[in-house]
């Protein structure tokens, strides 16, 4: 998993993109007689549960997988079974799925009541969102508020830039805001740059959404830097190439 279990878990079930477990600043309220911090403390309980189960799960699985690579091999090979303990690893295999998924149930049922209560940032100026909704294996950018207030600077993490083909990540890939034509985003590496150098601002065309808007940047600067961009601005790209960038 490219994050933390439960924040995987949370993001599958919810689009929250989580970056860290932002409950655990509740969890020292009890002092104040604060009811959602004895929801924070189960909470916090159940993702560190949750957590351990899926490292173990993943140990398990590997070790099963590696058995009957092995088993085969055998089998086809020399027509032979050596001794094995499938059969005990397979009745652990299946208690720690059954305990995987019955954790999994517990940690989202805490967080949605925790959820109804808190924001999934600290900073309203500050977030993230999942470049793919409901799909954290492809990532997630940084969105801080620009100067305006009505529109983010976009950053991807490691997991999306990798995913889409950049070099680097964390650092700013343009901004994004909406407009009459729905979400439009303006690939940059400098904020100066829109009134400095403007060769060096990329206008794409709008997304119907802001995870689409943010995708299309990711996609542009990895087309950039790839033999296929041949000195071409957005507005020079084929239609299909166009329909690509914000698919």
């Amino acid at each position: 998993m490219p994050y933390d279990p439960a924040l995987t878990a949370i993001a599958v079930a919810t689009n929250d993109a989580l970056t860290e477990h932002l409950w655990r600043y509740d969890t020292g309220e009890t002092d104040s007689g604060d009811p959602i911090a004895y929801i924070a403390i189960e909470l916090a309980r159940a993702a560190h549960d949750f957590n351990t189960t899926a490292d173990l799960l993943t140990r398990v699985l590997v070790h099963v997988g590696e058995l009957c690579r092995r088993h085969t091999s055998t089998v086809t090979d020399l027509a032979t079974i050596y001794p094995h303990s499938l059969d005990s690893d397979t009745v652990r295999l299946v208690q720690q799925l059954e305990r995987f998924d019955a954790q999994r149930e517990a940690l989202l049922k805490l967080y949605g009541m925790w959820r109804r209560h808190r924001h999934t940032t600290r900073d309203p100026r500050s977030r993230h969102l999942l470049v793919q909704p409901y799909d954290p294996s492809k990532g997630m950018v940084a969105l801080s508020a620009d100067e305006t207030g009505v529109g983010w600077f976009v950053a991807p993490d490691q997991v999306a830039a990798k995913v889409h083909g950049l070099s680097a990540y964390g650092a700013l890939v343009g901004g994004i805001w909406h407009g009459s034509a729905g979400w439009q985003a303006t690939a940059f590496t400098h904020p100066e740059h829109r009134a400095t150098c403007p060769h060096l601002v990329y206008p794409l065309p709008p997304a119907d959404t802001e995870a689409a808007a943010c995708r299309a940047l990711l996609r542009w600067w990895a087309l950039r830097d790839s033999e296929q961009w041949h000195g071409r601005t957005p507005a020079e790209l084929t239609a299909a190439e166009q329909a690509a960038l914000v698919a």
